[in-house]
């Protein structure tokens, strides 16, 4: 049974509201398309839907501002931008098509919605360098793509001859799949920014499945894995990313660099020793990144993601009694989060401790029964008791919620029954 893998899921960080009396910002706004020759209704929408989106950003940034500033916030108009667009959630009101000579437009109104609560949360995230360039990117993507499209329209209406044509249209078809890869990249930064880890995981799944080359998506799926405690496979989408582009080659130094210049101008911000902690981590020297993680708690004993951080490291270092004591505190500050007795319950799995092991996923599963580690895990609990009826159910629920270690204990245990 050894061969079986466990799944070690890194806590999602709370978001505790600041004003009890802030008011939540709606906007409601608009956007249409024109679908030209060559291009497919999916993605005609998702540009109408995406200029809605920029309609309704301006206004959530001007709101952004004036918060801040009564706030005393210092934030930048770059991270303003950023931090809008990582707290604004969007609803889609309506939406129709319509004919319009040889095509058709498509339109798209929405209400989106910002929440002050998330706002000094989000300020913190935004102030890394990374997620600033990251947002610029994509927004320059996106202004590449409308005027690609455009011209390539335009080409595909003056092509003369069938193959010119056929020509046309396959850059066409080239274009959006771009345009849907950036989408899905999109998602994942936006996820990610809001510490939904497992969504932004999928998100930027997606992207790469459209396009397997972008070294970005893969970079930024690692960090993502990085924050779960999955270094391993974080490890892995760095390594694709470096041969992909050399450029990604020294990120975890360079990124220590910036953090060692953050700490020295203000030595009392938890969130840097965390980032820098998480930097070490992944280049293996779980020492150091120990070190930081002592130092986050100590500034700000309430810190449930260095609890998380400092108990995946020690795992790492097969100190596991330390590993327990960390997901203990972390229970402790949040008695209601899944994914934390989901991680306790597969160090105890590790000790040998199964019965334990399943007392603490079970309470995991009555949390959150979407929590595909904790099937992962208590079927490895269950495989361990040699009660394997209940493992392959358990492995078979992880699969079936995407969890692709479940897939693989599903197929060993099934050849093992």
């Amino acid at each position: 049974m050894r061969k079986y893998i466990f799944a070690i899921i890194i806590t999602l960080l709370l978001f505790l509201p600041l004003h009890a009396s802030a008011q939540i910002k709606e906007i409601i706004a608009e956007g249409t398309y024109n679908m030209g020759d060559g291009e497919t209704p999916t993605v005609a929408e998702s540009r109408a839907l995406l200029q809605a989106k920029r309609t309704a950003l301006e206004q959530a940034g001007t709101y952004v501002e004036s918060y801040t500033k009564v706030e005393n916030m210092q934030v930048t108009k770059d991270e303003i931008q950023v931090l809008a667009s990582g707290i604004m959630e969007v609803e889609i009101l309506d939406k129709k098509r319509t004919v319009v000579g040889d095509g058709f437009r498509f339109w798209v109104k929405i209400k989106a919605r910002v929440n002050p609560d998330k706002i000094a949360e989000m300020a913190k995230r935004v102030k890394e360098k990374s997620v600033i360039e990251d947002y610029k990117k994509i927004q320059q993507a996106y202004d590449k793509s409308q005027k690609d499209i455009e011209e390539l329209k335009k080409q595909l209406a003056g092509a003369k001859g069938e193959k010119e044509k056929k020509q046309a249209a396959a850059k066409i078809t080239d274009e959006e799949r771009l345009f849907q890869t950036n989408a899905w990249f999109e998602k994942g930064y936006q996820h990610w920014l809001n510490k939904e880890y497992d969504s932004a995981i999928e998100a930027y799944t997606k992207a790469i499945a459209l396009n397997p080359n972008l070294a970005q998506a893969y970079s930024n799926r690692g960090v993502a894995y990085a924050y779960k405690g999955q270094y391993d496979r974080a490890i892995e989408d760095y390594n694709k990313a470096i041969a992909l582009d050399p450029n990604f080659k020294g990120q975890h130094d360079r990124a220590i660099e910036d953090l060692n210049k953050a700490i020295a101008l203000d030595p009392n911000v938890a969130g840097a020793y965390n980032n820098r902690g998480l930097a070490y981590a992944l280049s293996g020297n779980m020492g150091r990144a120990i070190e930081d993680y002592n130092k986050a708690i100590a500034l700000d004993p309430s810190d449930t993601f260095a609890y998380q951080s400092r108990g995946d490291a020690y795992a790492k270092k097969g100190q596991l009694d330390r590993t327990i004591e960390d997901y203990n505190k972390a229970i402790q500050l949040d008695p209601n989060d899944a994914k934390s007795y989901t991680k306790r319950g597969a160090a105890y799995a590790l000790k040998g401790q199964h019965d334990r092991a399943i007392e603490d996923l079970n309470k995991a599963i009555a949390l959150d029964p979407n929590v595909a580690g904790a099937y992962n895990n208590r079927g490895l609990a269950y495989a361990m008791l040699k009660n394997m009826g209940r493992a392959i159910s358990d492995f078979q629920k992880a699969c079936d919620l995407g969890d692709e270690k479940g897939c693989e204990n599903l197929q060993r245990a099934l050849r093992e029954r």
